[in-house]
C-alpha cells in the first residue's frame, strides 16, 4: 500500500478517483467532439427536388426547340442583325444552362456551432477564430432605403462571434450623404443593440424583424431586467427609425 492510500480513507479514495476519472472522460468527450466535422449534409428526399427536375427538363427540351427554329430559319434580309441575335440566345441559353447545374443536385447543410466552439474558443487558451470581414454594397438611397442597410449591419455587427473579429464595410456607390449620416447613426444605436442580443441572445438581431414578429418574447427569457431592457431597446428604436426617416425626407 502507498504512503498516499494509508493516510486516506478508502471511501474517500475511492470518491477521488471517481471524481478523476469523470474529469478526465468529460475531457477526451470534448476532445473527441471538437475534432468531429463543423456540419454535415442533410439528404433531400426526392419528392421536393424531383418536381424541379422535371421542369428543368421540360425547359431544356423547349429550348433546344426554339434554338432549332431560330438557326432553321433565318431572315435573309437582315442577316447580320439575325445572326447577332441569334449569338446572343445562344449565349443566355449556356449561361442559363450552367445555372441549371447547382440546382440539380442542391445541397443542404446543418452546421455544428457547438463543435467549433469547442475547436476554437477552449478555457485558458487564446481564442484561435479567424477574423470575419463582411461587405454590404447599395448604390442608391431612394431604391435601397438607408434603413434596410442600417438593419443589414446592425445584424452583421451582433452576430454570436467575437466583437474584435468582426468588420463590416459598407460600399455606397452613390456616394450619398443621406447614408452616410444614417450609418453614423447606426453605429451610434450599435453601442445599445449589440450588448443587448449579446446579453439575452436575440433572434433574429435585425431590430426591424425582431420587434415586429408576433412571438411571446419573453420565453426562455428569466433574467429579470429584460422586460426592462427590451422596453427601453424598443424606444431607442424607435428614435433611432425617426431620425433615420428624418434624413431620408430631407
Amino acid at each position: 500500500m502507498s504512503t498516499c492510500e494509508c493516510f486516506l480513507h478508502p471511501h474517500l479514495l475511492l470518491c477521488i478517483k471517481m471524481v478523476l476519472l469523470s474529469i478526465l472522460t468529460t475531457y477526451f468527450y470534448s476532445m473527441a467532439e471538437a475534432r468531429q466535422p463543423l456540419w454535415r449534409k442533410i439528404p433531400i428526399p426526392s419528392s421536393r427536388i424531383n418536381p424541379y427536375r422535371i421542369v428543368i427538363v421540360l425547359r431544356l427540351i423547349i429550348l433546344c426547340f426554339f434554338f432549332r427554329f431560330r438557326i432553321l430559319t433565318p431572315a435573309y434580309d437582315a442577316y447580320a442583325l439575325w445572326l447577332i441575335s441569334v449569338i446572343c440566345e445562344v449565349w443566355f441559353g449556356l449561361s442559363w444552362i450552367l445555372d441549371q447545374f447547382p440546382k440539380w443536385n442542391p445541397i443542404e447543410r446543418e452546421t455544428y456551432l457547438d463543435r467549433l466552439s469547442m475547436r476554437f474558443e477552449r478555457e485558458g487558451e487564446p481564442n484561435r477564430l479567424g477574423p470575419v470581414d463582411v461587405f454590404v454594397s447599395t448604390v442608391d438611397p431612394l431604391k435601397e432605403p438607408p434603413i434596410i442597410t442600417a438593419n443589414t449591419v446592425l445584424s452583421i455587427l451582433s452576430v454570436d462571434y467575437p466583437v474584435d473579429k468582426v468588420s463590416c464595410y459598407v460600399s455606397d456607390d452613390g456616394a450619398s450623404m443621406l447614408l452616410f449620416d444614417s450609418l453614423a447613426e447606426t453605429a451610434e444605436f450599435a453601442r445599445r443593440w449589440v450588448p443587448f442580443c449579446k446579453k439575452h441572445n436575440i433572434e433574429p438581431r435585425a431590430p426591424e424583424f425582431y420587434f415586429t414578429q408576433k412571438i411571446d418574447y419573453l420565453k426562455d427569457k428569466v433574467h429579470p431586467n429584460f422586460v426592462k431592457e427590451r422596453r427601453a431597446m424598443k424606444v431607442s428604436r424607435t428614435n433611432f427609425q425617426i431620425v433615420s426617416f428624418a434624413y431620408f425626407y430631407n
